[in-house]
Protein backbone atom coordinates (compact mmCIF):
# COMPACT_ATOMS: atom_id res chain seq x y z
CA UNK A 1 0.00 0.00 0.00
CA UNK A 2 1.42 3.66 -0.80
CA UNK A 3 -0.01 6.28 0.95
CA UNK A 4 0.59 10.27 0.17
CA UNK A 5 0.94 12.39 2.47
CA UNK A 6 -1.88 11.98 5.33
CA UNK A 7 -4.35 13.90 6.35
CA UNK A 8 -7.16 13.19 9.42
CA UNK A 9 -9.89 12.19 6.04
CA UNK A 10 -6.70 9.56 5.03
CA UNK A 11 -7.56 7.85 8.23
CA UNK A 12 -8.74 4.38 7.56
CA UNK A 13 -8.14 0.87 8.58
CA UNK A 14 -8.15 -1.68 6.11
CA UNK A 15 -9.38 -5.66 6.80
CA UNK A 16 -7.55 -8.49 5.32
CA UNK A 17 -9.73 -10.98 4.53
CA UNK A 18 -7.85 -14.72 4.39
CA UNK A 19 -9.39 -16.91 1.94
CA UNK A 20 -10.70 -20.69 2.74
CA UNK A 21 -9.34 -23.86 1.49
CA UNK A 22 -10.28 -25.85 -1.57
CA UNK A 23 -11.35 -28.67 1.37
CA UNK A 24 -13.54 -26.39 3.38
CA UNK A 25 -15.27 -25.20 -0.20
CA UNK A 26 -15.89 -28.79 -1.12
CA UNK A 27 -17.52 -29.65 2.16
CA UNK A 28 -19.58 -26.38 2.50
CA UNK A 29 -22.56 -28.03 0.90
CA UNK A 30 -22.63 -31.03 3.64
CA UNK A 31 -22.50 -28.44 6.24
CA UNK A 32 -25.13 -26.44 4.87
CA UNK A 33 -27.22 -29.75 4.79
CA UNK A 34 -26.40 -30.70 8.57
CA UNK A 35 -26.98 -26.98 9.38
CA UNK A 36 -30.42 -27.25 8.05
CA UNK A 37 -30.88 -30.78 9.51
CA UNK A 38 -30.02 -28.86 12.84
CA UNK A 39 -32.77 -26.50 12.72
CA UNK A 40 -35.55 -28.71 12.37
CA UNK A 41 -38.11 -29.12 15.18
CA UNK A 42 -38.85 -31.99 17.15
CA UNK A 43 -41.92 -32.78 15.19
CA UNK A 44 -40.30 -32.42 11.51
CA UNK A 45 -37.55 -34.39 12.71
CA UNK A 46 -39.92 -37.29 13.90
CA UNK A 47 -42.01 -37.27 10.91
CA UNK A 48 -39.04 -37.27 8.77
CA UNK A 49 -37.31 -40.11 10.30
CA UNK A 50 -41.53 -42.16 10.06
CA UNK A 51 -40.89 -41.31 6.29
CA UNK A 52 -37.39 -43.03 6.12
CA UNK A 53 -38.50 -45.95 8.06
CA UNK A 54 -41.43 -46.37 5.85
CA UNK A 55 -39.29 -46.09 2.78
CA UNK A 56 -36.54 -48.18 3.77
CA UNK A 57 -39.34 -51.02 4.76
CA UNK A 58 -40.64 -51.26 1.35
CA UNK A 59 -37.09 -51.57 -0.16
CA UNK A 60 -36.36 -54.22 1.96
CA UNK A 61 -39.56 -55.83 1.11
CA UNK A 62 -39.44 -55.30 -2.71
CA UNK A 63 -35.86 -56.53 -2.69
CA UNK A 64 -36.23 -59.11 -0.41
CA UNK A 65 -32.60 -60.77 -1.17
CA UNK A 66 -30.85 -58.70 1.81
CA UNK A 67 -31.45 -57.15 4.48
CA UNK A 68 -31.32 -53.42 5.35
CA UNK A 69 -31.65 -53.70 9.08
CA UNK A 70 -28.39 -51.34 9.23
CA UNK A 71 -30.29 -48.49 7.03
CA UNK A 72 -32.50 -47.90 9.33
CA UNK A 73 -29.93 -46.36 11.89
CA UNK A 74 -30.49 -43.31 9.68
CA UNK A 75 -33.95 -42.26 10.99
CA UNK A 76 -32.64 -43.35 14.41
CA UNK A 77 -29.47 -40.95 14.76
CA UNK A 78 -32.08 -38.17 12.58
CA UNK A 79 -34.89 -38.27 15.29
CA UNK A 80 -32.65 -38.92 18.21
CA UNK A 81 -29.92 -35.65 17.21
CA UNK A 82 -33.06 -33.42 16.37
CA UNK A 83 -35.76 -34.87 18.74
CA UNK A 84 -34.01 -36.24 21.80
CA UNK A 85 -34.37 -39.83 23.26
CA UNK A 86 -37.69 -40.40 23.13
CA UNK A 87 -37.84 -40.19 19.66
CA UNK A 88 -35.02 -41.47 18.97
CA UNK A 89 -36.33 -44.91 20.97
CA UNK A 90 -39.76 -44.56 18.96
CA UNK A 91 -38.26 -44.91 15.85
CA UNK A 92 -35.70 -47.55 16.45
CA UNK A 93 -38.29 -49.91 18.03
CA UNK A 94 -40.70 -48.77 14.49
CA UNK A 95 -37.52 -49.62 12.67
CA UNK A 96 -37.37 -53.05 14.43
CA UNK A 97 -40.97 -53.69 13.57
CA UNK A 98 -40.54 -52.54 10.06
CA UNK A 99 -37.90 -54.66 9.75
CA UNK A 100 -39.64 -57.60 10.55
CA UNK A 101 -42.66 -57.38 8.50
CA UNK A 102 -40.32 -55.89 5.58
CA UNK A 103 -37.94 -58.58 5.21
CA UNK A 104 -40.12 -61.36 3.51
CA UNK A 105 -36.90 -63.63 3.81
CA UNK A 106 -36.97 -63.78 7.00
CA UNK A 107 -39.29 -66.92 7.23
CA UNK A 108 -36.72 -68.69 5.11
CA UNK A 109 -33.86 -67.82 7.30
CA UNK A 110 -34.19 -68.85 10.64
CA UNK A 111 -35.66 -72.74 11.39
CA UNK A 112 -36.96 -71.14 14.66
CA UNK A 113 -40.16 -68.93 13.77
CA UNK A 114 -39.33 -67.47 17.00
CA UNK A 115 -36.01 -66.06 16.10
CA UNK A 116 -37.23 -63.30 13.96
CA UNK A 117 -38.76 -61.35 16.53
CA UNK A 118 -35.74 -62.12 19.13
CA UNK A 119 -33.22 -60.60 16.49
CA UNK A 120 -35.80 -57.77 16.20
CA UNK A 121 -35.71 -57.18 19.49
CA UNK A 122 -31.84 -56.60 19.69
CA UNK A 123 -32.41 -54.24 16.80
CA UNK A 124 -34.85 -52.50 18.95
CA UNK A 125 -32.26 -52.51 21.68
CA UNK A 126 -29.21 -51.96 19.52
CA UNK A 127 -31.34 -48.49 18.14
CA UNK A 128 -32.26 -47.60 21.41
CA UNK A 129 -28.44 -47.20 22.96
CA UNK A 130 -27.85 -45.41 19.68
CA UNK A 131 -30.60 -43.37 20.78
CA UNK A 132 -29.44 -42.98 23.80
CA UNK A 133 -25.90 -42.35 23.19
CA UNK A 134 -26.61 -39.60 20.12
CA UNK A 135 -28.96 -37.85 22.67
CA UNK A 136 -26.39 -37.65 25.78
CA UNK A 137 -23.65 -36.54 22.88
CA UNK A 138 -26.32 -33.45 21.65
CA UNK A 139 -27.08 -32.22 25.15
CA UNK A 140 -23.25 -32.38 26.17
CA UNK A 141 -22.48 -30.73 23.14
CA UNK A 142 -25.14 -27.88 23.70
CA UNK A 143 -23.48 -27.63 27.20
CA UNK A 144 -19.92 -27.09 25.87
CA UNK A 145 -20.88 -24.60 22.98
CA UNK A 146 -22.93 -22.56 25.35
CA UNK A 147 -19.94 -22.76 27.90
CA UNK A 148 -17.93 -21.40 24.64
CA UNK A 149 -20.11 -18.75 23.94
CA UNK A 150 -20.37 -17.59 27.63
CA UNK A 151 -16.14 -17.47 27.99
CA UNK A 152 -15.89 -15.70 24.51
CA UNK A 153 -18.71 -12.90 26.07
CA UNK A 154 -16.43 -13.04 29.44
CA UNK A 155 -13.15 -12.54 27.39
CA UNK A 156 -14.64 -9.51 24.76
CA UNK A 157 -16.20 -8.15 28.18
CA UNK A 158 -12.26 -8.33 29.42
CA UNK A 159 -10.60 -6.96 26.38
CA UNK A 160 -13.35 -4.06 26.03
CA UNK A 161 -12.36 -2.92 29.95
CA UNK A 162 -8.85 -3.01 29.50
CA UNK A 163 -9.36 -0.61 26.06
CA UNK A 164 -11.19 1.50 28.57
CA UNK A 165 -8.78 1.57 31.33
CA UNK A 166 -6.02 2.05 29.03
CA UNK A 167 -8.12 5.27 27.13
CA UNK A 168 -8.59 6.90 30.89
CA UNK A 169 -4.96 6.54 31.45
CA UNK A 170 -4.41 7.87 28.28
CA UNK A 171 -7.09 10.79 28.71
CA UNK A 172 -5.58 11.32 32.47
CA UNK A 173 -1.69 11.42 30.45
CA UNK A 174 -3.39 14.36 28.12
CA UNK A 175 -4.55 16.46 31.09
CA UNK A 176 -1.53 16.05 33.24
CA UNK A 177 0.18 17.34 29.88
CA UNK A 178 -1.43 20.38 29.61
CA UNK A 179 -0.76 21.54 32.72
CA UNK A 180 3.38 21.50 31.76
CA UNK A 181 4.84 24.91 30.25
CA UNK A 182 8.03 22.72 29.15
CA UNK A 183 7.96 21.31 25.42
CA UNK A 184 10.18 18.26 26.51
CA UNK A 185 8.56 17.25 29.24
CA UNK A 186 5.55 17.16 27.09
CA UNK A 187 7.02 15.23 24.46
CA UNK A 188 7.55 12.92 26.81
CA UNK A 189 3.94 12.84 27.63
CA UNK A 190 2.54 12.67 24.39
CA UNK A 191 4.94 9.40 23.56
CA UNK A 192 3.52 7.64 26.79
CA UNK A 193 -0.03 8.11 25.29
CA UNK A 194 1.13 6.68 21.91
CA UNK A 195 2.22 3.27 23.57
CA UNK A 196 -1.15 3.00 25.32
CA UNK A 197 -2.92 3.85 22.44
CA UNK A 198 -1.12 1.20 20.66
CA UNK A 199 -2.07 -1.30 23.33
CA UNK A 200 -5.40 -0.26 23.22
CA UNK A 201 -6.03 -0.79 19.93
CA UNK A 202 -5.19 -4.24 20.72
CA UNK A 203 -7.29 -4.88 22.92
CA UNK A 204 -10.05 -3.24 20.94
CA UNK A 205 -8.81 -4.95 17.60
CA UNK A 206 -9.41 -8.43 19.56
CA UNK A 207 -12.58 -7.61 21.50
CA UNK A 208 -14.50 -6.55 18.05
CA UNK A 209 -12.77 -9.60 15.90
CA UNK A 210 -13.70 -12.14 18.06
CA UNK A 211 -11.02 -14.16 18.05
CA UNK A 212 -9.06 -14.15 20.88
CA UNK A 213 -6.21 -16.74 20.30
CA UNK A 214 -4.28 -14.71 17.62
CA UNK A 215 -4.73 -11.55 15.45
CA UNK A 216 -3.39 -10.37 12.06
CA UNK A 217 -1.04 -7.70 12.82
CA UNK A 218 -0.38 -6.00 9.52
CA UNK A 219 -3.88 -4.01 9.98
CA UNK A 220 -2.45 -3.28 13.52
CA UNK A 221 0.50 -1.83 11.62
CA UNK A 222 -0.21 0.44 9.39
CA UNK A 223 -3.33 2.34 11.12
CA UNK A 224 0.04 2.92 13.85
CA UNK A 225 1.67 4.43 11.37
CA UNK A 226 -0.70 6.21 9.73
CA UNK A 227 -1.56 7.77 13.17
CA UNK A 228 1.84 8.44 13.88
CA UNK A 229 2.64 10.19 10.68
CA UNK A 230 -0.34 12.34 10.88
CA UNK A 231 0.53 13.38 14.64
CA UNK A 232 4.24 13.67 14.84
CA UNK A 233 5.92 14.67 10.90
CA UNK A 234 8.25 17.57 11.33
CA UNK A 235 7.27 20.95 11.47
CA UNK A 236 8.12 21.73 7.57
CA UNK A 237 8.98 18.32 6.04
CA UNK A 238 6.22 16.31 2.88
CA UNK A 239 6.91 13.63 4.06
CA UNK A 240 5.83 9.84 1.96
CA UNK A 241 4.54 7.09 4.01
CA UNK A 242 4.86 3.68 2.09
CA UNK A 243 3.39 0.30 4.12
CA UNK A 244 4.18 -3.20 2.55
CA UNK A 245 2.23 -5.75 5.15
CA UNK A 246 1.86 -9.08 4.37
CA UNK A 247 -1.20 -10.78 6.75
CA UNK A 248 0.75 -11.68 9.87
CA UNK A 249 -0.77 -14.16 12.20
CA UNK A 250 0.64 -13.24 16.13
CA UNK A 251 -0.80 -14.12 19.67
CA UNK A 252 -1.69 -11.06 21.54
CA UNK A 253 1.19 -10.91 24.07
CA UNK A 254 3.61 -10.63 20.62
CA UNK A 255 1.62 -8.27 19.24
CA UNK A 256 1.87 -6.00 22.45
CA UNK A 257 5.36 -6.17 22.41
CA UNK A 258 5.72 -6.03 19.17
CA UNK A 259 3.21 -2.86 18.19
CA UNK A 260 5.59 -0.74 21.29
CA UNK A 261 8.86 -2.07 19.40
CA UNK A 262 7.28 -0.53 16.11
CA UNK A 263 5.91 2.65 18.02
CA UNK A 264 9.65 3.72 18.97
CA UNK A 265 10.93 3.02 16.05
CA UNK A 266 8.71 5.07 13.97
CA UNK A 267 8.98 7.49 16.37
CA UNK A 268 12.36 7.65 16.60
CA UNK A 269 12.53 7.98 12.86
CA UNK A 270 10.28 10.71 12.93
CA UNK A 271 11.96 12.95 15.86
CA UNK A 272 15.55 11.79 14.76
CA UNK A 273 16.07 10.78 11.54
CA UNK A 274 13.75 13.28 9.69
CA UNK A 275 13.59 15.77 11.75
CA UNK A 276 14.44 19.08 9.76
CA UNK A 277 14.36 17.52 6.25
CA UNK A 278 12.35 19.06 3.62
CA UNK A 279 10.77 15.99 2.42
CA UNK A 280 11.46 12.89 3.10
CA UNK A 281 10.17 8.78 2.67
CA UNK A 282 9.45 6.84 5.30
CA UNK A 283 8.54 2.83 4.53
CA UNK A 284 7.43 0.44 6.79
CA UNK A 285 7.38 -3.34 6.31
CA UNK A 286 6.17 -6.68 7.59
CA UNK A 287 6.57 -10.41 5.86
CA UNK A 288 5.91 -13.79 7.17
CA UNK A 289 7.14 -17.24 6.96
CA UNK A 290 9.34 -19.48 9.02
CA UNK A 291 11.01 -16.25 10.45
CA UNK A 292 8.77 -13.10 10.74
CA UNK A 293 10.18 -9.47 9.86
CA UNK A 294 9.46 -6.34 10.48
CA UNK A 295 11.21 -3.08 9.01
CA UNK A 296 11.24 0.41 9.40
CA UNK A 297 13.30 2.28 6.93
CA UNK A 298 13.41 6.33 6.84
CA UNK A 299 16.03 8.02 4.13
CA UNK A 300 17.02 10.87 6.92
CA UNK A 301 20.66 11.40 7.84
CA UNK A 302 21.08 8.20 9.20
CA UNK A 303 23.52 7.20 12.06
CA UNK A 304 26.31 9.02 13.23
CA UNK A 305 29.96 7.83 12.89
CA UNK A 306 30.74 5.55 15.53
CA UNK A 307 27.20 4.71 16.89
CA UNK A 308 26.77 1.64 19.08
CA UNK A 309 23.51 0.68 19.78
CA UNK A 310 24.61 -1.00 22.91
CA UNK A 311 26.29 1.63 24.37
CA UNK A 312 24.97 4.81 22.74
CA UNK A 313 20.90 4.27 22.41
CA UNK A 314 18.64 6.30 24.21
CA UNK A 315 15.46 5.33 25.76
CA UNK A 316 13.37 4.25 23.06
CA UNK A 317 15.86 2.11 21.91
CA UNK A 318 16.43 0.41 24.67
CA UNK A 319 12.68 -0.89 25.02
CA UNK A 320 13.32 -1.74 21.64
CA UNK A 321 16.07 -3.74 22.20
CA UNK A 322 14.72 -5.49 25.18
CA UNK A 323 10.95 -6.18 24.01
CA UNK A 324 12.93 -7.85 20.82
CA UNK A 325 14.45 -10.20 23.32
CA UNK A 326 11.45 -10.56 25.04
CA UNK A 327 9.96 -11.75 22.34
CA UNK A 328 13.34 -14.19 21.69
CA UNK A 329 13.85 -11.80 18.59
CA UNK A 330 17.08 -10.57 16.56
CA UNK A 331 17.25 -6.43 15.97
CA UNK A 332 19.35 -4.95 13.46
CA UNK A 333 20.07 -1.57 13.32
CA UNK A 334 22.17 -0.11 10.39
CA UNK A 335 22.66 2.95 7.77
CA UNK A 336 20.86 1.81 4.79
CA UNK A 337 22.97 2.00 1.31
CA UNK A 338 20.66 4.63 -0.28
CA UNK A 339 20.74 6.87 2.72
CA UNK A 340 18.92 7.03 5.93
CA UNK A 341 18.36 3.99 8.84
CA UNK A 342 16.88 0.91 8.42
CA UNK A 343 16.22 -0.95 11.71
CA UNK A 344 14.95 -5.08 10.52
CA UNK A 345 13.25 -6.97 13.79
CA UNK A 346 13.12 -10.80 12.93
CA UNK A 347 11.12 -12.85 15.23
CA UNK A 348 9.33 -16.08 15.25
CA UNK A 349 6.12 -17.14 13.47
CA UNK A 350 3.00 -18.13 15.46
CA UNK A 351 3.87 -21.93 14.59
CA UNK A 352 7.35 -22.14 16.07
CA UNK A 353 6.83 -20.18 18.77
CA UNK A 354 6.19 -22.80 20.68
CA UNK A 355 9.44 -24.44 19.57
CA UNK A 356 11.08 -21.20 20.54
CA UNK A 357 10.56 -21.46 23.70
CA UNK A 358 12.84 -24.35 24.46
CA UNK A 359 15.62 -23.06 22.84
CA UNK A 360 18.19 -20.85 24.45
CA UNK A 361 17.26 -16.98 23.84
CA UNK A 362 19.30 -15.62 21.46
CA UNK A 363 20.94 -11.36 21.69
CA UNK A 364 20.17 -9.14 19.34
CA UNK A 365 23.05 -8.38 16.78
CA UNK A 366 23.75 -4.66 16.02
CA UNK A 367 24.96 -3.12 12.62
CA UNK A 368 26.48 0.13 12.40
Amino acid sequence: MRTKQLSNSDFFISPVRFGSSAWEQSLAPIHRTLELLGRMSHAAATILSVVLVAVIAWFDYVTGDFSLALFYLVPVVLASWNAGPVSGWFIGVLSAAAWLVGDSALSRAYGHPLMPYWNAAMLALIYGIVAHLLSTLRRLQAELQERVERRTAWLAEVHHRVKNNLQIISSLLMLQAEKLSNAADKAVFDECRDRIYSMARLHEQLYSSGEFSDLDFAAHLREMAEMLVRSHTPQGCTLVLDVRADPVAVDLDTAVTLGLIANELLLNALKHGLSGCPAGNLTVELHGGNRNQMTVRDDGYGLPPGFDAGKNAGLGLELVLGMTRQIRGEAKIENDPAGGTRTTIFFPSLLSSETAKTEPQPKPTYHD
